[in-house]
């Protein structure tokens, strides 16, 4: 059976013939089924709608945070010394919820309240949302919406000069942004004269003991010293905007947006350079929910619950949040921190609490959970050890074959597996990055199917969603309902069009605008009659399936002329238990590329005793360095590279540990987790060239 269906003819030898998702052959989708809005507002309105008295949004309060003092021994100048390190704990609240009703109030409240304290509607101002995700940074995102006011997102860890360059660019007014992100904005704000407004999430009250009282301190002091370089800036909490503008309910109006109208500008977060900002007009954001909600739309219902923590300034999580209200469940808010159980005090994690239906995740998350469940069955006895991996090869065999049974053997042996996610996941859905083959199956076999979604902030994160009843490994999916899609030659790549291959092109109502102010960069990737160059690499299956194969950017010429794509051999490698995270580099004078690994010490520990560099597991990270270590750690990686095709170039020369973890706080990836790969490569250039034999 065919997926897709071509809609014309090649314009050329050069491209594929243009295609789209069967069930879309004459037209793409405008806006999601059984819909009639143009506009986000409306979107809201009738989603908000239908879901009446039903729960639409959950959260939990923080509590407290309770702090504990360990030692840990470090060897510091050659020698072992015991030193204290401190870990935060959080206690959460119980699960509360607003209805869909009283969405719908919040959203026209929020509204007024942003009019009232003197921010102009109708497309002449812009609101800055400045934030982690949370159910506020929706509500504020809705709130604007009411009264056509764009919005501009930027990752909470975005970094001094990257928001302050989004601040400037866009010449926004006002900003809603969390309380413990205040001291960030003292130095930015010198620069932004046109700022008028801060909006901060939490009420800041001496009455807060929370942390012993540390964390209304904190957001004291900033807000002061903010007060203090720019005087002229009024401040509020969420709580104020939300009064006032029930307060207002019979005097400020609605201004209603229309679909060619701004919604939001995304900006990037940016590897390289300043961060781009994405223009995505209402007809835009409603296309692209449109075009997912067509896919997947019947097998997502109001039963479901969805659970939300990835950056909402991410359009990957923006769009499946929206999408989330179309199919009428119940959205969840969590945090990375307190997903599990570890890190949370009188309380259970938010997946033990929520129970969630659904979860949405990046590559980097579910190679986390993948290699902490194979970390709990290295502990089990080795009879146990046998039992679980005859029924996980077991399961995979009945399922490839078509045998009944293997769900409820699964079940069976995998049941504590799946109770550490809630125990209620029917669907996850990995989207952002690539992810590996091994591991889309891990979690597939163990907890539920993982679906894969493929997409790009400048098409509203739409491109292909995988569909439950077409489940394949490997594979991007089914074409959107939203898009016309074909692969384009990339000559000096190889990948030619008549062997299906090529760059992938979109075009469809939820393809961006622009860059804003950036006509240079718009004019790089949109043609003049409308195709957005993805810089993605595709193949078209034999069923119409797309698959995302290279990356034209993260293509590297070796010595001997041949490419090898990064991020492939990326995903790959990642999948290694002793790999915590890795950026390969390659360098265009040498054969092969290096493996610069973040490593995962658990494991890595026990590596380390088993070839005698380390007496103790928990000491490995005084045997980085270690020759012999770096070379066990390189055999098992070309062993998983084999096992999972690799060959010749695309096997790695050498390894280079990393000693600290790449988080978007120390600058080593961005908020969506990409690497940034010059920085990485800096901080070890020595060892790499070593590696080489430079």
């Amino acid at each position: 059976m065919a997926y897709t269906v071509a809609v014309g003819k090649a314009a050329n030898a050069h491209e594929t013939e243009p295609r789209r998702n069967v069930s879309n052959a004459k037209a793409p989708v405008v806006r999601p089924p059984g819909y009639s809005c143009d506009t986000v507002y409306e979107f809201a309105m009738e989603a908000f709608g239908k879901g009446g008295d039903r729960p639409g949004m959950a959260w939990r309060e923080l509590l407290d945070v309770h702090e504990e003092t360990k030692m840990v021994t470090k060897r510091i100048d050659g020698k072992e010394q015991q030193v204290a390190k401190k870990w935060q704990y959080f206690e959460l609240s119980k699960y509360r919820h607003n209805s869909y009703r009283e969405l719908s109030q919040i959203m026209h409240d929020l509204g007024r309240g942003l009019v009232e304290i003197g921010v102009e509607p109708g497309q002449q101002e812009k609101l800055h949302i400045y934030a982690s995700t949370s159910h506020k940074w929706m509500k504020m995102f809705l709130g604007a919406q009411s009264q056509n006011i764009p919005v501009v997102t930027a990752y909470d860890t975005l970094g001094e000069s990257g928001l302050l360059h989004s601040v400037v660019q866009t010449e926004t007014s006002v900003m809603f942004t969390d309380n413990h992100l205040l001291q960030s904005l003292i130095r930015p704000l010198q620069k932004t004269p046109k700022m008028k407004y801060i909006i901060y999430n939490e009420p800041i009250s001496e009455q807060d003991r929370r942390h012993n009282g540390q964390i209304y301190q904190e957001a004291y002091n900033a807000l002061n010293k903010i007060k203090e370089v720019r005087p002229d800036i009024q401040f509020y909490s969420f709580d104020d905007i939300l009064k006032l503008g029930r307060e207002a309910r019979d005097k400020v109006p609605l201004n209603h947006p229309k679909a060619d109208d701004v919604s939001c500008i995304m900006y990037t977060s940016g590897s390289t350079g300043d961060p781009k900002g994405v223009v995505l007009t209402h007809a835009n954001i409603v296309a692209g929910v449109g075009g997912v909600s067509d896919c997947v739309g019947n097998i997502i219902g109001q039963k479901d619950r969805i659970i939300a923590f990835l950056p909402l300034a991410h359009i990957f999580e923006l769009a499946f949040e929206l999408i989330s209200f179309y199919w009428g469940g119940v959205l969840g808010y969590a945090t990375v921190k307190t997903l599990t159980s570890n890190s949370v005090r009188n309380c259970q994690g938010d997946l033990q609490e929520f129970k969630p239906t659904v979860m949405v995740g990046v590559a980097a998350v579910w190679e986390t959970v993948r290699k902490g469940i194979l970390a709990q069955i290295a502990k089990l006895p080795t009879m146990s050890q046998k039992i679980f991996w005859t029924a996980y090869h077991a399961k995979i065999k009945m399922k490839r074959f078509h045998i009944p049974g293997g769900d409820s053997l699964g079940n069976l042996v995998f049941k504590k597996i799946k109770q550490a996610t809630g125990g209620d996941l029917r669907f996850t859905l990995n989207g952002g990055s690539p992810i590996s083959v091994d591991a889309q199956e891990f979690i597939t076999n163990l907890i539920c199917p993982m679906l894969i979604g493929y997409g790009l902030t400048e098409t509203v994160a739409n491109t292909c969603v995988l569909q439950p009843n077409r489940f394949e490994l490997g594979v991007a999916g089914d074409l959107t309902g939203a898009v016309t899609v074909k692969l384009v030659d990339v000559d000096e790549l190889g990948y030619l069009a008549k062997n299906n291959q090529g760059e992938i092109w979109i075009k469809g109502a939820s393809v961006m605008v622009e860059y804003y102010k950036n006509k240079e960069e718009t004019e790089k990737v949109m043609t003049k009659d409308g195709w957005f160059m993805t810089g993605d690499i595709g193949e078209w299956t034999a069923n119409g399936h797309l698959k995302v194969i290279d990356r034209k950017k993260n293509l590297v010429k070796t010595q001997n002329g041949e490419y090898i794509a990064l991020e492939k051999l990326e995903s790959v490698y990642r999948s290694n238990p002793y790999v915590q995270n890795i950026c390969v580099y390659a360098d265009q004078s040498k054969v092969k590329p290096v493996g610069i690994i973040v490593p995962n010490l658990g494991p890595l520990g026990e590596l380390a005793k088993e070839v005698g560099v380390a007496k103790d597991a928990d000491d490995v990270e005084n045997h980085l360095d270690d020759p012999k270590l770096q070379k066990a750690l390189l055999d098992r990686l070309l062993k998983t590279g084999r096992s999972q095709g690799l060959a010749g170039i695309e096997l790695l020369e050498g390894v280079v540990f990393f000693h600290e973890e790449w988080t978007p706080q120390n600058g080593f990836v961005t908020s969506a987790q990409k690497l940034k790969r010059k920085d990485i490569l800096n901080e070890v250039k020595e060892q790499v060239d070593k590696v080489y034999g430079n």
